[in-house]
């Protein structure tokens, strides 16, 4: 699915640019101004996290994946929230930087997967959200060889 996202990716921006999948694992997926994958990064997911988090602490409960309004929690379930949203937007902005720096490029970044539309909220470095992308690559490949 990694490949198949930066195709349609591509088709969709037609310059360097990544892909943020927010599924099972949080990826990142690098192409090139030609289209070229370039490679990129995988992270636990934000719900693996979150999964960990209260599985391996017997005082915490799960909590929903939202904003909470502000970076320091006054309560336990706000903390968390906190930790996994913000915690989450900042590693994510950070890794963009970073890959812009090692690429020598500005990039593009179009997110997807069930929690992008949250993330893009608070991610200003997010372009474009695409529910679709997978698919839309999958649609592309065909394409190419009919």
């Amino acid at each position: 699915d990694r490949v198949v996202n930066v195709i349609a990716a591509y088709k969709l921006l037609n310059q360097a640019g990544m892909v943020l999948d927010f599924g099972t694992a949080t990826t990142f997926d690098v192409m090139d101004d030609k289209g070229n994958y370039k490679g990129g990064i995988i992270a636990p997911g934000v719900n693996l996290s979150l999964k960990a988090l209260y599985e391996a602490a017997a005082q915490l409960s799960r909590v929903p994946i939202k904003n909470p309004g502000k970076v320091v929690g006054d309560t336990t379930k706000k903390a968390m929230q906190s930790g996994i949203y913000y915690g989450y937007a900042c590693m994510i902005e950070g890794l963009i930087e970073k890959i812009e720096r090692e690429m020598k490029v500005p990039m593009k970044v179009i997110a997807t997967g069930g929690l992008a539309p949250l993330y893009a909220k608070e991610i200003k470095r997010i372009d474009i959200v695409s529910e679709t992308l997978t698919l839309d690559g999958l649609l592309e490949i065909y394409k190419r060889n009919t």
